[in-house]
């Protein structure tokens, strides 16, 4: 692409942003579980109406948009809009549940034989008998499941196993997966895994087969909707890292969409606690594409300390909050120096796959350690200038309805608090 036509798109896509009303990227009263986004929870989940928003704007000013990539997929919600953009898409992501919704949820099914295999689905679970011997065999089946659910739910898998046709799997595992997930023995509405106290598990009975049909019926809708919309266009997924993209060529896509994690696993959202229960379920626990669930967090940005303090990575805007957290702690200065060196990483594979004159959207989050602020967007827009990605426009995005408290105090002593993460940071880069 000439420079002069990548710079008045540039001017044309940061003047379009700023004569948006404020409020604008709220979406407060906004419908998120629309269309298929609605299949599965997941951890820190992006906004679809913020991604669909940032396809169009960069779709009206640089039409020649055709390859979409988001190398930290998690529930596909970039994917999904993507091809109802009319953009080819790929994700990539250790974690094989993420894989499994992002695949279910842009595939279009037939809705009348979906509903006919959810029908002999359930005829078959309402027959079946197993025993003890049926059960699924991982460590702690009994501490997070109650006995009556771990039947229903061996039954539920027997039948999808038994009854559903393999092409048409995904869509059954991922309601499974879903159902999993609410009739446990946890805390269902955190992501980290905390058994229920005993006050609550005394009164937890949980109907898994209700639970079951609710979500199949849920998902069918959204599946309706993407079925009316074919053709689709691609979708290819992939298990790597997003530190290592050496499977895709280089100069390859012409978008980039994504939000990354916002710290390491360890002490910010646990992927791999989410996703353990459902994936020693599906027998993924043990893909040999990945990590075990007891180490994808692990095996993510940052799981793995960096020895040193001292760096090379040219951001000053890092520099001086690594500097004040190692004044207090340098423990957690090494551990927040370990994820933006892997994310450094990350960011040299994006600038590699991606076309000249693509760009780049990332919706971000910027986390406080040791009250120090760590501004993410301005790392990675620092960080990024050495591969050739330069600025084009960056705002905030206001979190409305957050679970989390505007404040929290991490030292625990009354009256010395902070605030919490509240905003999101947009930004949108491009390659020269």
């Amino acid at each position: 692409m000439p420079i002069s036509s990548s710079l008045m798109a540039d001017d044309a896509i940061r003047q379009t942003i700023q004569q948006l009303p404020q409020g604008f990227w709220d979406f407060a009263a906004a419908n998120t579980k629309e269309w298929t986004h609605g299949y599965h929870s997941y951890p820190a989940m992006m906004i679809p109406q913020v991604a669909r928003n940032l396809i169009a704007i960069i779709q009206q000013h640089q039409p020649g948009i055709h390859t979409l990539l988001d190398p930290f997929m998690g529930s596909g919600t970039s994917l999904v809009e993507g091809i109802l953009a009319g953009i080819h898409a790929a994700g990539s992501d250790l974690n094989p549940l993420s894989r499994l919704i992002t695949l279910a949820k842009t595939t279009a099914w037939d809705p009348q034989l979906l509903q006919w295999h959810t029908e002999k689905l359930l005829d078959y679970v309402n027959r079946v008998q197993v025993s003890e011997a049926d059960w699924p065999d991982f460590d702690n089946v009994e501490f997070w499941f109650k006995p009556v659910v771990i039947a229903d739910l061996t039954r539920l898998k027997q039948g999808i196993e038994r009854v559903i046709p393999e092409t048409s799997r995904p869509f059954f595992w991922v309601a499974f997966s879903n159902t999993v997930r609410w009739v446990s023995n946890s805390r269902n509405q955190e992501f980290k895994l905390y058994r229920l106290d005993k006050d609550h598990l005394t009164q937890w009975n949980p109907d898994v087969l209700a639970t079951f049909r609710r979500v199949v019926e849920r998902n069918q809708i959204g599946n309706a909707r993407l079925w009316e919309r074919q053709p689709l266009p691609s979708v290819e997924l992939y298990a790597h890292n997003a530190m290592d993209l050496s499977v895709l060529p280089a100069e390859t896509f012409d978008l980039m969409l994504t939000s990354p994690p916002y710290g390491d696993s360890h002490t910010t959202v646990a992927y791999g606690q989410f996703s353990r229960l459902s994936l020693q379920w599906l027998n993924l626990a043990d893909a040999a594409d990945g990590p075990a669930p007891h180490k994808l967090d692990q095996a993510m940005l940052g799981g793995k300390s960096s020895k040193e303090l001292q760096h090379a990575l040219p951001s000053p805007t890092l520099t001086t909050a690594l500097n004040k957290i190692t004044d207090q702690d340098k423990r957690r200065a090494r551990e927040v120096l370990s994820f933006y060196q892997d994310l450094d990483t990350t960011l040299q594979e994006i600038a590699r796959v991606m076309r000249p004159g693509s760009y780049q959207c990332w919706v971000v989050g910027n986390r406080t350690v040791k009250k120090v602020q760590l501004l993410t967007d301005r790392i990675i827009t620092e960080l990024s200038e050495r591969y050739g990605v330069i600025p084009v426009v960056s705002f905030t995005r206001v979190i409305p309805n957050k679970r989390m408290p505007k404040e929290n105090s991490p030292t625990n002593q009354i009256g010395d608090k902070v605030a919490t993460m509240n905003g999101e940071q947009i930004f949108i880069l491009r390659k020269q």
